[in-house]
C-alpha cells in the first residue's frame, strides 16, 4: 500500500495545480486502500477510511446524516477534480466514451442506492442511501486516478500522446 500512496501522490503532483491542492490526503488513502484491497487491505478496513469522519456519530441521527451528506459533496468535488484531468488527458474519442459510460454510471448508482424501505424508519434509509452513493464515487475516483497514473485498463482511458 506504501507504494501505491507514493505512486499516487507523485501522480496527483504530476495532474497540476488544481488537483495537487484539492486531494485531501484522506481521499489519497481511501481511493489507496481500494486499489490494494485483496493484497494489503480488507473492505472493512477501506470502510473505516471513507466513513472516519463519521464513524462516532449515532447512525442515522441528524448529525450523523449531515455528516454523511458533507462526505458526499466532498466525494463529489474530487470525483469532479479527478474527471476533469482525465478529459483533459485522454483523447476525443476517449472522452466521448467516457460521457457514454458516466450517464449509464450515473443510472446505475440510483438504482443501486435506492434501498429498500427500512424497518427502522427513513432516516436510517437515508444513511444507506448516502454509504452507497459515497462508496460509489470513490470506486469512480480511484478509476479516474488509476487512469490518470496510466494503470487503467478501461477503454475509455486512451491518454493523449
Amino acid at each position: 500500500m506504501k507504494n501505491f500512496l507514493l505512486s499516487l501522490g507523485l501522480a496527483v503532483l504530476a495532474m497540476g495545480a488544481k488537483a495537487e491542492t484539492k486531494l485531501s490526503q484522506a481521499h489519497v488513502n481511501s481511493m489507496a486502500c481500494l486499489e490494494n484491497m485483496g493484497q494489503n487491505t480488507s473492505w472493512g478496513q477501506c470502510l473505516g477510511l471513507i466513513f472516519e469522519p463519521c464513524v462516532s456519530l449515532e447512525v442515522a441521527s441528524d448529525a450523523h446524516l449531515a455528516c454523511l451528506q458533507s462526505e458526499r459533496e466532498g466525494w463529489t468535488a474530487t470525483m469532479r477534480l479527478l474527471q476533469e484531468d482525465v478529459t483533459e488527458a485522454i483523447t476525443v474519442k476517449s472522452a466521448e466514451d467516457l460521457a457514454g459510460i458516466l450517464s449509464g454510471w450515473i443510472n446505475y448508482v440510483s438504482q443501486k442506492c435506492q434501498a429498500e424501505g427500512d424497518p427502522e424508519g427513513k432516516p436510517r434509509l437515508a444513511a444507506k442511501q448516502l454509504g452507497c452513493q459515497i462508496t460509489e464515487l470513490v470506486g469512480l475516483s480511484g478509476e479516474y486516478a488509476a487512469c490518470l497514473e496510466g494503470r487503467s485498463t478501461a477503454d475509455y482511458c486512451v491518454l493523449k500522446q
